[in-house]
């Protein structure tokens, strides 16, 4: 299996911006060190969900402070961005890494985050399409030209290119939607499963229509494992696993159902009136999707917390389902950053050697 640690640095009331994003820097660190495979980093902006709105600086921090892990963007929303500047930006990121950059990538659902930035949340799914191929030309051209909605430019140089070829591995965030795990598997690109697809016991299914489509499209796909996000908290008891938690573990949902600047709630793509944005009709439960979530009784597949003995009774479970690939956050939004980092070090001394040899379940296939 692969393992990663996963964060958008959430702005919890006990923590400044500087402590929040210095002990995200550290705990990644420590995660290279400990031996973890990839760290995931997820942009957002406008709100305490995340703090990582100057996410290409953060990257750049990550790589220069790390010297193994893999880095990957979990996910940039590439609606709210030039496509030209985010392949310049990912291509320089995975030349001074060496080569270590995973692009995943997303159409976004914030509407104040659009609303922030001047875009129209009603055209992110046309963006987001379009970006995509912007940015594969990009890397794969010599001289980038494009005429499309949002993006018309003539021999471009575009430089430079990316280490890996023909580039980074692509990964798309999501949901149980057919019209955007058919996109993903049109154009290569693994799928990121985790929130929704988890709460719904839904992942391992999204998974296995992502490889059907993949059939479909004649692609390749055995050797690949796409991940899924999902809460990892390894503590030296049960009864550690459980409290620390307490008051914690609902704060993304809180913060996303809280009033943004336009007076809808932070986390959903609708506006003051409740009219939800073209193309997220599919969002409308999803509030409701969350609190379950905070409902260790109804959240999919097993929760990843407890002893390091029950953190990998249940990754065998998650294994049996065909999921070989995960990445979690390791504590809370407001967890003292001490026992994050005792989460990680559990995480990879006790429970990561279990898993180092384990075989691909057969479901991947």
């Amino acid at each position: 299996m692969q393992f990663g640690i996963f964060t958008i640095v959430p702005y919890h009331e006990d923590f400044t911006p500087p402590q929040a994003l210095n002990d995200a820097l550290e705990q990644i660190v420590f995660a290279d060190e400990a031996g973890l495979d990839e760290a995931w980093l997820g942009e957002h902006r406008f709100s305490r969900h995340g703090l990582l709105s100057g996410v290409w600086s953060f990257l750049g921090a990550v790589a220069g402070r790390t010297r193994n892990i893999r880095i990957g963007t979990a996910v940039i929303v590439l609606p709210l961005h030039n496509p030209v500047l985010v392949a310049e930006e990912v291509a320089m990121l995975d030349v001074i890494s060496n080569g270590r950059i995973n692009f995943g990538i997303g159409a976004g659902y914030q509407q104040q985050e659009f609303d922030g930035v001047g875009i129209d949340i009603d055209t992110s799914r046309e963006r987001f399409q379009e970006a995509v191929d912007v940015i594969i030309k990009a890397w794969t051209e010599e001289r980038l030209t494009f005429h499309g909605k949002y993006t018309n430019v003539d021999d471009l140089w575009v430089l430079p290119k990316p280490v890996q070829k023909p580039y980074p591995p692509l990964f798309q965030a999501v949901s149980t939607s057919p019209a955007s795990i058919d996109f993903a598997a049109s154009r290569q690109i693994q799928v990121i499963t985790g929130g929704p697809t988890d709460i719904l016991g839904q992942a391992p299914q999204v998974i296995q229509r992502w490889r059907d489509k993949m059939d479909e499209y004649g692609y390749p796909h055995a050797h690949l494992d796409p991940p899924m996000s999902k809460s990892i908290y390894v503590a030296p008891t049960m009864e550690e696993a459980e409290r620390d938690p307490i008051g914690l573990e609902d704060f993304s949902s809180r913060v996303l159902r809280s009033a943004g600047s336009n007076g809808a709630p932070i986390g959903m793509p609708m506006d003051r009136n409740g009219n939800i944005a073209k193309g997220y009709e599919h969002w409308a439960n999803r509030q409701a999707d969350r609190d379950r979530r905070d409902d260790l009784g109804h959240a999919g597949l097993p929760p990843l917390r407890g002893t390091p003995e029950v953190v990998a009774e249940r990754l065998k479970q998650v294994q049996e389902a065909g999921i070989n690939h995960v990445f979690g956050n390791f504590g809370f939004a407001g967890l003292p950053h001490s026992k994050v980092m005792r989460s990680i070090e559990l995480f990879a001394t006790e429970v990561m050697p279990h898993f180092q040899d384990a075989p691909v379940a057969a479901s991947a296939d």
